[in-house]
């Protein structure tokens, strides 16, 4: 269907509802619906530069909503990130979604979103049977919003990533989230808890994170950022992975990680079972020992293809063990180490590697370049897109 020839229509119908209820309009959703997109999704991101000073609010939604009811079957992805919507909004949009039975996508990052609100969300989605993916990251949920959501996994089969990332969640809804993963029947693929409220160590959910993984075995990516995880946490966690053949990417990024929490994760990377293409350490201590210990793993693992030790304060003779782990490994082609203590020693390794493997280092994506200058070897920073599924966060949202 040509659905270009709808979208005017829609934007017409919200003027003229704003007029009939005596709300402002708000343009920029004119703008958008006045596109010759051939779609009806509702896309609607708060960060786009041309909605930034317009974001949607509640009455702005609801009014949006009323003009897209006849049309709601036919919505395969909506994108409300970055605006300012609170559980007013959301009323009326769980009523919505519950005739949206070809939604693939819901995006409502970084809104107003409250407690009550992630109940409205788990009622409005329970029954969609084509939802694969659900963003709910920076929000206000905490854990009886949380819950709600996650306990909605019992009966849908269809969720594959979950980010429920930023949203207060405290010691005990972590600990019932990895309850609930535990259930056999679980489909999820790819979580993300990033920065939950903890009052101690992560140890204790450590503890359950390490159960869910020994018996889950649907899970492929996780992120566990800011968790306050200590070493033995990390001991805990990598011993239940020994036999976990599954999980594919994993994120540490600003824990409490130094010399003993790398050897355990060193463990595991030449475990029989490990099967990780990402391993994402940024912002650790992992030190001088700890690299020392991923250095030596890389010697062995044959499964890597990124990691990342950005601000590790890793020494210079640390960096130059995993620059000669490189030598007896083609399978790691993605390295991030910037923000690290560089010197000669370590920058020689690494350009020797590169100019020995410059038909490789084609292939290879560094976020650092080393070059001489008077006899000397320099770094430089690179951004690089790497071509490769290394981040948890699938690229599932449309243009």
């Amino acid at each position: 269907m040509d659905w270009a020839i709808f979208r005017p229509k829609i934007a017409t119908d919200y003027k003229r509802q704003c007029s009939e209820f005596s709300k402002p309009v708000n343009e920029a959703i004119v703008r958008t619906y006045q596109t010759k997109a051939n779609d009806i999704n509702l896309i609607f991101r708060g960060n786009y530069k041309l909605n930034f000073n317009q974001r949607m609010l509640d009455q702005d939604l609801i009014l949006l909503l009323s003009c897209l009811q006849n049309y709601k079957e036919n919505i395969q992805h909506i994108d409300l990130s970055f605006n300012e919507i609170t559980n007013v909004g959301v009323q009326e949009l769980s009523k919505f979604l519950q005739g949206c039975n070809s939604l693939e996508s819901l995006n409502l990052q970084s809104n107003k979103i409250g407690v009550e609100g992630g109940e409205l969300i788990a009622e409005g989605i329970k029954d969609i049977q084509t939802l694969t993916h659900l963003n709910l990251n920076f929000n206000n949920l905490q854990t009886k919003g949380a819950m709600s959501i996650v306990e909605m996994l019992f009966n849908n089969k269809t969720i594959l990533e979950l980010n429920l990332a930023n949203n207060g969640i405290d010691h005990d809804g972590v600990i019932a989230i990895t309850s609930i993963l535990n259930w056999k029947n679980n489909t999820l693929q790819i979580l993300n808890l990033d920065n939950p409220v903890y009052h101690s160590i992560g140890q204790e959910t450590a503890i359950h994170f390490g159960k869910m993984f020994h018996s889950n075995r649907g899970l492929e990516k996780i992120s566990l950022q800011k968790h306050n995880f200590t070493c033995d946490a990390i001991y805990i966690i990598t011993e239940h992975l020994l036999e976990n053949n599954k999980l594919r990417v994993l994120d540490l990024t600003a824990n409490r990680i130094s010399f003993k929490g790398c050897e355990a994760i060193a463990k595991y990377l030449c475990g029989e079972y490990c099967v990780l293409e990402s391993l994402i350490l940024t912002s650790n201590r992992t030190g001088h020992y700890g690299a020392k210990a991923i250095a030596q793993a890389l010697s062995k693992n044959r499964t890597l293809i990124h990691l990342d030790m950005v601000r590790n304060d890793i020494d210079d003779n640390g960096l130059k063990m995993i620059a000669e782990s490189l030598e007896t490994n083609d399978m790691l082609v993605s390295l991030k180490l910037y923000q690290n203590h560089f010197s000669q020693m370590a920058l020689q390794a690494f350009h020797k590697y590169r100019m020995k493997n410059n038909k490789k280092q084609a292939e290879r994506f560094w976020d650092f370049h080393t070059y001489i200058v008077d006899n000397h070897i320099e770094m430089a920073y690179v951004e690089q897109n790497i071509p490769y599924d290394i981040q948890v966060s699938s690229q599932y949202f449309i243009n």
